[in-house]
């Protein structure tokens, strides 16, 4: 994948999460300047990349400054603000093996949004 379609994901799973979570810190609520955290590092887990269940706004002090810099402490966060069910999924899903294809996930990503849109 080239870094333009990588840029452009980036783009379009921003765009999908504030449609779907708002435009406000999932922590701490404050608006502005916000960032697509992923809750399986995208280094590791290649496969949950993209993948928008995998991720959550959070303003750069709550992303880089605890999510970062207090690991214990961001996983008790995530266990309280995410169903159980939600994070099962993501470690079972981070256990595959999964080939990131540029085009397959600019479409669900493009059919998410419009799916959203409507909704709101």
């Amino acid at each position: 994948m080239t870094k333009y379609q990588r840029r452009k994901l980036n783009g379009l799973l921003h765009k999908l999460l504030v449609l779907r979570d708002g435009d406000y810190c999932k922590r701490c609520g404050r608006q502005g300047v916000l960032h697509a955290s992923h809750i399986y590092p995208k280094g590791t887990y290649r496969g949950l990349e993209f993948d928008p269940r995998n991720l959550c706004l959070l303003c750069y002090q709550c992303h880089l400054m605890f999510y970062h810099k207090h690991p214990l402490a961001a996983a008790e966060w995530l266990k309280k603000t995410f169903t159980r069910t939600h994070l099962a999924e993501l470690k079972e899903k981070s256990l595959q093996v999964i080939k990131p294809d540029y085009e397959t996930i600019e479409i669900e990503l493009g059919a998410e949004i419009s799916r959203l849109s409507k909704k709101y």
